[in-house]
């Protein structure tokens, strides 16, 4: 007679069932749901509550994003396709939405924030974030940002750092460059141009600070200053036709 000791557990355990049993129509109703069984006629969405600080996004813009998916009811909607669509609108930098029950969307959008330009149709957002939208080139009050694309975030740094320090006296920057061979340029809001070049760019834009009094303190304004000197620094005044540059030890 075989050994009972050695023969395979037969018996299926009571909670493994009722586990098995309740996986199938939770997939059961996910399915349903999700198939539009349960759909908007029976469960329609009523509301759109949309949330957030928008300058430049309508709601109407948001609720034709959201129509297609709203139409679907309030469980067969995808909010993962809801906020794809949204987040597609020009201004929309993020997007979280949420079901309300019984029969609401609750959507807050994140706008983008310009703070500077960045190369030909870009803009800076406040988060750091290159962003395109078009019908923005006639947008005033934002500094042109250029450079290599590859040294996008070191220039956002170095105009941030500059523009703190030449607040200090009163000036801020309309342009800021730096060219392939990383040589930078600063067009300050006064119209002067400020010549950096490759080294020692903080400290030449420190020198230049020091001296800046100096330099706007009688009739003549500086059209370009070159700050390329060991010890000094080169001057062309605004209305000169020809002639040298100033030399300042």
């Amino acid at each position: 007679m075989a050994n009972p000791e050695h023969q395979p557990e037969r018996v299926i355990r009571p909670t493994w069932v009722a586990t098995l049993v309740l996986t199938g129509l939770a997939g059961l109703f996910v399915l349903w749901l999700r198939t539009g069984l349960i759909g908007g006629d029976q469960w329609a969405i009523e509301w759109l509550d949309i949330e957030g600080d928008l300058d430049r996004t309508s709601a109407n813009q948001v609720r034709a994003a959201a129509v297609d998916q709203a139409a679907r009811g309030f469980f067969a909607a995808d909010l993962h396709e809801l906020r794809s669509a949204i987040e597609s609108l020009p201004w929309v930098a993020e997007v979280e939405v949420a079901r309300q029950w019984p029969d609401a969307l609750h959507v807050h959008i994140a706008e983008h924030r310009p703070v500077a330009r960045w190369n030909e149709g870009g803009l800076f957002s406040d988060r750091g974030e290159v962003f395109r939208v078009d019908g923005t080139d006639g947008m005033q009050g934002l500094a042109r940002l250029r450079g290599p694309e590859s040294r996008r975030d070191e220039v956002l740094e170095t105009w941030l750092e500059m523009r703190r320090s030449l607040g200090a006296i009163g000036q801020d920057i309309n342009e800021l460059e730096v060219d392939e061979r990383g040589a930078w340029q600063v067009v300050l809001g006064s119209g002067a141009r400020l010549v950096l070049g490759r080294d020692e760019v903080h400290e030449r834009l420190d020198r230049y600070i020091a001296v800046h009094a100096q330099l706007n303190g009688d009739d003549r304004r500086p059209r370009v200053i070159d700050m390329r000197y060991t010890n000094g620094l080169a001057v062309r005044w605004a209305g000169e036709q020809t002639g040298e540059d100033e030399h300042h030890g």
